[in-house]
């Protein structure tokens, strides 16, 4: 590996006569060609100097530009497909973020193999973080391309570093998009993140930041002797080479527009102020904006009015308003379709709540203009501009989605609205957590909240900041490691994975504390992937002691027993074998019944959780509605099909990238591989999936598939309890027992449900019939009670008359009475008239009549409700 004498006093930068720096505005060191440049080029420090003056010979759209990148590297790099934008090979963030995500933590941390070494690529990537800028400032994005030349250097293993990471990036910017070395500028900044750490260098042209090249040789650690924004740090075994160039930073670099929309999809942004009957603010405006603001944290209303100094008029001041609505739109739509690409359905948690904020945001835009355009039909445009990198747009699952969220945001809007008028008639104002509140619990824009507070005189702030207020609330919280349990580091091998039959085994126990054990091998398979772990017995000393459970630690298989057995003995385990039967019988249906709910319901289902059980099992899926009776029929009666043609239930141990090559993402249904292999378990035409459970042999074997219940368990998310073979057949006897004992009950002459229904209809007679005999006598008890004063009256214990009173005592607006009823040697209150409720209690010499319901205290003689009843019958 070549030697350098400081940390980003490159051979490269030597050679080729680039000269270290330290900026006049912010003090930081920087590398460039140019000998009277005294800043560093990062905005504020240097203004935008490429628009309208672009430095590249030829003006590059995305597509161009994306090309041009790829080729150049595509000789000396592997040539990567971009990943999806949702990271499902990892569990610690929502979306892909930078294109190194793509390879966190599996490869960076060395335990798999990278796709390829070097590589080059360009993955959509989104990040939320900047969402309230979007459209203000001219250059925000929630989406974009970060194209990547990556290397994965290990000891006796180097491919390359940093003076060539250097290199490359200079050529391409000089060599092929032409520009004059002396205008780019290299800024050192230190980088960290994902748990990762290391030195970079940040690249500029004309103020535009066009890429990030990152070195990354550390990795997060408490007791590290190098610290970094007060996380401390440690050098690594590999040295990552992670660099990330922004497409639309550097196709709006070439092209000189005033805005990054403008380079993007400009025409998008007219079709959407066309319809809307509104006009874009000129250019030159829009210009002087966009400079203003670069670098610039501040971008709200005063800002623009500065800006814009003596053309900042109230109509320049709408154009603009109506102009940065058409940027977000069209920013969103992007970032939508990205989402939808990997079927996201909006929701109130984790990644389709960022979604459902996008398509809020979005609608609440459009509204603000007036556009007779439909969401959908923004989203569809920019699929079809972006297809090149994107191909997958699910249009009639996105077409669904966007309409539901649509009525859904109109309704919330109505009904919101109320809520907002009780906060007003509080008399405290709405502060900044009402705002959050009314947004995030009642999808109320604080636009909405604002109006309709100052239609009733109360003022309202809104933050600048209050998107990301919102979204700190949904913020996915930093993976906890969990602590490996104190054993030792031992290997069992797994009977179970050799042959799935084997029930019965020989074990030699390695070690034994307390009533724990780890064997040199066992068949009994330990809890994990949703399937409970197997029990049964082992046989030692002539008894037989149960295992009570089972469970995995690292590489050891650790059991827990009734009873100690000592180490190195040597034992006999016996597996229960029709537990396991059943088990099994539930994972591999679990694995057909997902595979037919796609096949069914769509590509957008994903397995959200899982739970295998012996007597019944549970699948949650992503799915943005009920699933309806009918569609039960056609899932049962596809995995039937499936079952009858009996096809293979392959199990095959694969390395990670060859795996992910051939079956996709999807392979992560069920969880992420902790290994450099993946086991992946398929139902040939079906389904493939990442698995460690036991499985059958083939679909026949599973016998059946009955579904017994749905729910919608959150937002997007529906749950299926099935049956399948033993367990199916125990079902279906218990119902027929069931639906035997009905028979005999009933003695019907036809069939039970005609039965049945029959006397459902003469119970609903019959309950006529007594509640009209129940408001006949209630009506008796209280003849000549319309005029003043209290009564107290004593009633018979008999349900549906004390249930019939109080509604003939209201519907008769009787004033004055209290009724009673003998329960024991108590007596409860039936009911009082409207008058005497309202006091809740009455205190009648020392002692209370209580609340409808309740009992008087046991010190209450039998004799005092006939007492009380001729006091006040004597008033």
């Amino acid at each position: 590996m070549t030697q350098e004498t400081g940390p980003l006093e490159l051979e490269f930068f030597t050679r080729n006569g680039f000269m270290r720096k330290k900026c006049t505005s912010c003090g930081s060191y920087f590398w460039t060609l140019d000998a009277g440049r005294e800043r560093c080029g990062d905005p504020p420090c240097s203004e935008y100097e490429f628009i309208g003056n672009p430095p590249t010979k030829y003006r590059y759209t995305v597509d161009e530009m994306r090309d041009a990148f790829i080729n150049f590297f595509s000789s000396t790099h592997k040539v990567l497909k971009p990943y999806p934008i949702v990271p499902r090979w990892r569990d610690d963030v929502l979306l892909v973020n930078a294109s190194i995500y793509d390879f966190q933590p599996h490869v960076t941390s060395g335990r798999v193999e990278p796709p390829g070494n070097p590589i080059v690529m360009s993955q959509p990537c989104v990040r939320m973080n900047d969402v309230e800028s979007v459209g203000a400032t001219g250059r925000h994005l929630t989406s974009f391309e970060m194209m990547c030349h990556d290397a994965f250097n290990r000891p006796g293993r180097y491919v390359y570093w940093r003076s060539e990471t250097v290199e490359y990036c200079h050529r391409f910017l000089t060599e092929v998009l032409g520009i004059d070395g002396k205008i780019i500028t290299y800024k050192e900044k230190p980088w960290s993140g994902g748990g990762n750490a290391g030195a970079a260098v940040e690249v500029f042209v004309r103020g535009l930041e066009v890429a990030t090249l990152v070195f990354m040789d550390l990795r997060e650690d408490p007791n590290g002797d190098i610290e970094i924004e007060g996380t401390r740090y440690s050098h690594m075994e590999m040295n990552i080479v992670d660099t990330g160039y922004g497409l639309e930073r550097l196709a709006w670099l070439s092209q000189g527009t005033p805005t990054v929309y403008h380079a993007l999809y400009g025409d998008v942004v007219d079709a959407i102020l066309e319809a809307s009957g509104k006009r874009r603010l000129g250019d030159e405006y829009l210009e002087k904006i966009v400079k203003h603001l670069a670098g610039r944290d501040e971008y709200g209303t005063s800002s623009v009015r500065e800006a814009l100094g003596s053309d900042a008029t109230e109509e320049n001041l709408h154009l603009y308003k109506y102009t940065k609505d058409a940027f977000i739109v069209a920013d969103h739509a992007r970032t939508l379709f990205f989402m939808f690409s990997d079927y996201v359905i909006p929701s109130n948690t984790k990644v389709g709540y960022l979604a459902r904020l996008l398509i809020r945001r979005s609608l609440r835009a459009l509204e603000e203009l007036g556009c007779k355009l439909q969401l959908f039909d923004i989203v569809k445009m920019q699929a079809m501009k972006f297809s090149t990198i994107v191909a997958n747009f699910p249009e009639g699952f996105v077409r669904v989605v966007l309409e539901r969220e649509a009525e859904r945001y109109r309704e919330t809007v109505r009904s919101g609205t109320n809520e907002v008028r009780r906060l007003i008639s509080r008399g405290k104002g709405i502060g900044q957590e009402d705002l959050i509140t009314l947004y995030d619990s009642h999808g109320i824009p604080p636009e909405l909240v604002q109006a309709i507070a100052e239609e009733n005189g109360v003022k309202v702030t809104v933050p600048e900041n209050f998107t990301l207020m919102v979204l700190k609330r949904h913020e996915v919280k930093p993976r906890v490691e969990k602590r490996r349990e104190d054993y030792p580091d031992i290997k069992t091998r797994p009977l179970y994975y050799d042959d799935g039959s084997i029930r019965d085994f020989n074990a030699l126990v390695l070690f034994s504390r307390g009533n724990e054990i780890i064997t040199n091998q066992t068949a009994f398979y330990p809890e994990g992937g949703g399937q409970p772990c197997d029990t049964g017995y082992f046989t030692y000393g002539g008894r037989n002691i149960r295992v009570m459970h089972v469970k995995k630690v690292g590489d050891a298989i650790v059991h827990v027993l009734e009873e100690p057995i000592p180490e190195r003995a040597r034992i006999m385990g016996h597996v229960d074998g029709e537990r396991r039967w059943y088990l099994s019988v539930h994972h591999s249906a679990t694995h057909l019944l997902l595979g037919v709910l796609r096949k069914v319901l769509g590509e957008h289902v994903w397995q959200s959780g899982v739970q295998k059980n012996v007597e019944s099992s549970r699948l949650d899926i992503t799915h943005y509605s009920k699933i309806t009776e009918e569609e039960i029929r056609r899932i049962e009666k596809e995995c039937m099909r499936v079952i009858a043609e009996d096809r293979k239930i392959i199990v095959t141990n694969m390395e990670w990238n060859r795996a992910l090559s051939k079956y996709g993402f999807r392979l992560f249904e069920g969880g992420i591989p902790e290994g450099p292999k993946i086991r992946v378990v398929e139902i040939e035409d079906l389904d493939a999936e990442g698995c460690g459970g036991t499985h059958l042999s083939s679909t026949g074997q599973i016998g059946m598939v009955k579904i017994i219940g749905t729910e919608t368990i959150q937002e997007g998310v529906q749950r299926l309890t099935f049956v399948a073979g033993p367990a199916a057949l125990d079902h279906f006897q218990k119902e027929h027992a069931e639906m035997e004992r009905i028979r005999l009950e009933l003695k019907p002459q036809g069939s039970v449900s005609e039965a049945v229904s029959r006397l459902l209809g003469e119970k609903i007679g019959l309950e006529k019939e007594v509640e009209s005999l129940a408001s006949a006598v209630a009506e008796r008890y209280l003849e000549g009670m319309d005029g003043g004063g209290f009564r107290v009256i004593e009633v018979p214990n008999i349900p549906v008359l004390l249930k019939k009173i109080p509604t003939v005592v209201n519907s008769r607006k009787v004033p004055g009475v209290i009724m009673l009823y003998r329960d024991g040697r108590e007596y409860r209150v039936v009911c009082t008239s409207s008058t005497l409720s309202c006091a809740g209690v009455l205190q009648v010499e020392g002692l209370k009549v209580l609340r409808e319901g309740q009992r008087y205290a046991e010190a209450v003689s039998q004799e005092y409700p006939e007492k009380l009843i001729s006091k006040f019958n004597a008033k």
